[in-house]
Order: structure tokens, then sequence, then C-alpha cells
């Protein structure tokens, strides 16, 4: 972004410079060369409306270039209008033997506002700017009558070299503008590439996170099923994998990108008792609110032990969710004679109830004051 900030300013720079260059000519030497010529204009009014319609365009420029923008394309074509007219116009008193001298003076002026205007533009379109100017000014020039054959020599030798240096002037621009956006390009590619470094990043520590959670329950499972350790017709081995099943699709679903997590992971939950043949109940009250966000770990601590219910159940479980400002619950009631043993909870309580038609758990979170 650094390096993107730095292409702007570099740009910005260059389109002021342009401007104050323009500006600076037209106020401190068109001003002098078209009032000390006065008489020779005729009529005179002429000079002092085209003197104002460019600076009409300078402060057009100025405007959009103290709000750190470009030109847009609409203010340059209309600038482009206003500059050309402004040129005929006070080209036309102009007497053809004064042609190109300090009297013809928006000749070599209103080339810098075309490098105003189109600094954003290719270089052939300013390229083609100053043919049309060249074009208009022959033309003035010949129905103002021409002029002797031994001046057209020197005028053209001042036409190339002021109009050829304006072109070497909009030639480094757009080397200016390859450069800047070739840096913008390296920044958004730096950028990208970091980004997905981070996210690659987050994944991996995600599926660690993942697999230490596992590691203490469900591997030594699987290891003691593997080895024949464990018999799978055993009631506790059974509801023992019903268990690490349910937390394995609440760990997968730890992962979806869903604007209820909570209720998401529980779902997933649900779902692996509903498979085991346990009718599940579900009453959610109360709206997501500030645990839609809840912490990844306050989630675990809450569905931990309402898994451990659903896993242990053999009919039917109760499932309820009540959400407040002040709190979230999340309890179970099944028919389990005891309560399963669970993690012990960090940031939320557990209440346990053993009751005639079975245990009721509930873990509540409430956030620090």
């Amino acid at each position: 972004m650094a390096e993107r900030a730095s292409a702007e300013r570099l740009l910005g720079g260059a389109r002021a410079t342009v401007l104050l260059i323009a500006v600076t000519v037209q106020v401190c030497l068109c001003t002098l060369q078209l009032l000390g010529n006065r008489a020779r204009y005729h009529p005179w009014w002429p000079e002092p409306a085209a003197y104002g319609g460019l600076l009409l365009v300078a402060a057009g420029c100025g405007y959009f270039l103290a709000r750190g923008r470009a030109v847009p394309r609409w203010a340059s074509r209309a600038g482009v209008v206003l500059t050309f007219g402004a040129s005929v116009l006070a080209t036309l008193p102009v007497a053809p033997a004064d042609y190109l001298s300090p009297e013809h003076w928006t000749f070599g002026l209103i080339g810098w506002y075309a490098l105003a205007l189109l600094f954003d533009r290719p270089p052939r379109v300013l390229g083609g700017f100053l043919g049309v100017h060249v074009v208009l000014t022959a033309s003035t020039l010949v129905l103002a009558g021409g002029v002797a054959a031994g001046r057209l020599a020197p005028m053209a030798i001042t036409a190339i070299s002021t109009l050829g240096f304006q072109l070497a002037v909009g030639l480094a621009a757009g080397l200016i503008r390859r450069i800047a956006a070739r840096a913008g390009e390296a920044a958004e590619a730096r950028e990208r590439a970091s980004t997905a470094e981070t996210i690659a990043e987050r994944i991996h520590q995600d599926h660690r996170e993942r697999y230490d959670a596992l590691l203490g329950t469900t591997v030594p499972l699987l290891r003691g099923l593997a080895d024949g350790s464990l018999d799978p017709a055993d009631e506790d081995v059974t509801r023992r994998c019903a268990t690490e099943a349910a937390r394995m699709r609440r760990l997968f679903a730890e992962g979806d990108d869903v604007p209820d997590r909570l209720i998401h992971e529980l779902a997933a939950v649900i779902d692996a008792a509903e498979r085991n043949g346990v009718s599940v109940q579900l009453a959610v009250r109360g709206e997501p609110g500030a645990s839609a966000e809840l912490p990844k770990e306050v989630r675990r601590e809450l569905i931990d032990p309402v898994a451990a219910v659903l896993a242990s159940s053999g009919s039917a479980v109760r499932v309820t969710v009540v959400r407040t400002p002040e709190r979230v619950r999340v309890s179970a009631l099944g028919d389990v004679p005891a309560m399963p043993e669970v993690p012990e909870p960090m940031q939320v309580r557990v209440y346990r109830l053993a009751t005639a038609s079975g245990t009721w758990v509930e873990a509540v979170w409430q956030p620090a004051n």
C-alpha cells in the first residue's frame, strides 16, 4: 500500500508541476507580452477574453488536482475546446508578420495547458492536439493574408522547438505514468501474496487446533479400536464413539462461514445424534445478538456438555438455547442415568441435575462486565 500511495503522490506531483508551469508562463511572461504590445492588436478585446478563458481552464484543472484526482475525460474535453477557442480568438487580431513572435502569446502557451489537460492520456493524444494547433494557426495565417516566404523558415524553427519541447515533456509524463502503474501492480501483487500467506497460516493453525482438540480423546479411542484393546460391542466404547463423532462434527462445523455459528455447530452435534437414532427437539429463544460472535473456545464449552448428553442418550433429548443480552444458556435433558464426563470448562459455568426422567445439564456463558 505504501508503494501505491507513493506512486499516486508521484503522479499528483507531476500533474501539479505541469499546471504550475502553464500558469507561471501565462502570468509571468504572457501578461507582459500582452500588455506591452497592446497597441498592435486590432481589436483589443479578444486578447483579455482569451486570457480569462485560459485562466478558467487552469482553475478547472486545479479544482480536480486539489482533490487528489486526475482531470476527468469530460472536463479535459471541455478544457481542450475552450483552449482551442482561446487560441483562435487571441490569434485573429494578430498581424501576419507578428505570428509566433511575442505578440502571438498564445502559440507557445496552450501546449502547456494541453499537457495539464491530457496528462493521463496517451502521448499520441497530446501529439494530435499539437498537430491541430499547428493546423489552426496556419489556417488563420492564410486567412489573414499569409507572410513573406523569408519568414516561413524562422517561424517553422520556432514552432518545432516550442512544440517539440512540449511533446518531449508529454513523453516523459507517459513514462512517469507507466512507472507508477508498475509500482502499483507490484504493490498489489505483494499484498495478494501477503494475504494468501496469512490465510494459509490461519488455516494451518486452525487445523492444528482441531487436531489438538481430538488428540486427547479421539486418537486414543481410535488407537484402542485399531489394536483390539477396545471392544466395539462394549456399551461404554459405543458411547465414547458417539461422543467423539459429535465432537468431530462440531469441529468440522467451526470452519463454516455462517451468520449464527453457535446454532450451526449445535446443529452438527444434533445431526450426529439423530444418525444414531436419537430423537432431538431443539428450541431456540432470543436473537443471536452479541452471541453471534462468541469466541470459538466459549462455543466449544457451551456445546460439549450438551453433546455428551446427546451421545449418551438412547431415545430422546430436548435441547434448549436461550440468548439474552446478559447471557447465553444451552441446556439438554436426556434419558441418561448419569452425567457423562466432559472436559472442565474455563469460561462457562455448567450445572447438572439428575431427575426421574434422566439427566439435565446446562452451560451458561455470561460476558465479563
